[in-house]
């Protein structure tokens, strides 16, 4: 799953360096030119984007800086400040000492039905073995194959393997950890991302004046490539700026003007019951329905569109993400807090969360659109 998080940057004033742009101008120029040739080259692509969100000595400075306020939440962390140790001993023990449901094979090896080498693709049937996924109908049979191993259920894992050490090592794979004397392992407990990229999806998140001279295009993902977003004459969409240069009201007057534009556009094909040759949907008898969800209902008023696709008059800021991370901490709109009249934990006010932070941030301050995978 794909989500957008807002990064809160302290970023000072930046020193350019135009000897490095210039440099890194010139690469991009030279990847754009091989990826003519080399035109369905992923790592490319890769590149490409990696150089363009590093175009500039602001952009570098956005990139060093959200690598640092994600470092702490990544899944595949090995610092071991961040990491526990998960001692699985106790529970590798229990299933030692327990029966599974095993398969003899010709040669006369007895293996687990899920283990190596079968995994799953011979199983147990009252008391015989059957092969899954055979022959051309992928049924359940006992196939020649299958008739020659025998079923052995409920086998004590005790006489399938030699030793408690050789089924945690062997089977399932864990290493001995001499400092928690045990076998578990090492994991960062704040784990919230495997893999991000500034932008990327969602590309387009503030509008700047095209004057602005600090911001940010990020890097563009393969599902938006080669894709640019209409924008206010006089203005242009980045993914990373400076608290003061966001043009926050230009923004909320251009998403509106375009969610009207949709709305009415929906409101036109669902009334004439045909989709236009560019929209990717379906007229259904109560509405417009896009990738399985509705996009319009029958009857829908332009308000009651607007505040679910527009940006809502209660939005101080016409922005919203799922995320918000700054130097401190790592919000989400999936938190709780603790209603202290009830005493019950309710969701947290998201919109105000959101508001709040962005109305606390200095002027100068950076945000930063963070499209993170896990």
């Amino acid at each position: 799953m794909h989500f957008l998080t807002l990064a809160i940057l302290e970023i000072p004033e930046v020193r350019e360096d135009k000897e490095l742009d210039k440099q890194i101008v010139e690469a991009l120029k030279e990847l754009e030119l091989q990826k003519q040739i080399e035109t369905k080259n992923f790592m490319l692509d890769f590149t490409i984007g990696r150089f363009q969100n590093l175009q500039s000595s602001f952009s570098r400075a956005v990139n060093d800086g959200v690598s640092e306020l994600m470092y702490p939440y990544c899944a595949s962390m090995e610092d071991p400040e961040y990491l526990e140790f998960d001692d699985r001993t106790e529970k590798l023990r229990e299933e030692y000492k327990s029966a599974v449901d095993c398969i003899k094979l010709p040669q006369g090896t007895i293996v687990e039905q899920y283990g190596d080498p079968l995994w799953g693709r011979f199983i147990i049937r009252d008391g015989k073995v059957f092969q899954r996924d055979a022959g051309p109908l992928h049924h359940e049979k006992r196939t020649k194959k299958a008739k020659r191993m025998i079923a052995l259920s409920n086998y004590p894992r005790r006489k399938l393997y030699k030793s408690f050490e050789e089924y945690a090592e062997e089977r399932c794979g864990f290493s001995f950890d001499e400092k928690h004397q045990g076998y578990g392992y090492y994991y960062n407990p704040n784990a919230i991302w495997d893999w991000y990229s500034i932008g990327g999806r969602w590309p387009e998140r503030f509008l700047v004046k095209d004057s602005c001279l600090e911001y940010s295009i990020g890097e563009t993902s393969w599902c938006n490539s080669g894709e640019k977003a209409e924008a206010p004459e006089g203005y242009l969409w980045v993914c990373a700026a400076r608290k003061k240069d966001i043009a926050w009201e230009e923004m909320r007057n251009w998403r509106n003007q375009k969610a009207k534009e949709r709305f009415y556009k929906l409101e036109r094909m669902f009334l004439a019951g045909k989709t236009d040759s560019d929209f990717d949907g379906e007229i259904v008898p109560d509405g417009v329905m896009h990738w399985g969800r509705y996009v319009y209902r029958k009857g829908s008023a332009l308000e009651e569109y607007l505040e679910e696709y527009g940006i809502p008059n209660s939005w101080k800021y016409p922005i919203g993400s799922h995320d918000i991370v700054d130097a401190g901490q790592w919000l989400s709109i999936e938190d709780s807090v603790l209603d202290p009249e009830s005493g019950n934990y309710v969701p947290v006010d998201w919109r105000s969360c959101i508001d709040g932070h962005i109305d606390e941030m200095d002027e100068d301050a950076v945000l930063a659109a963070v499209d993170y995978h896990i």
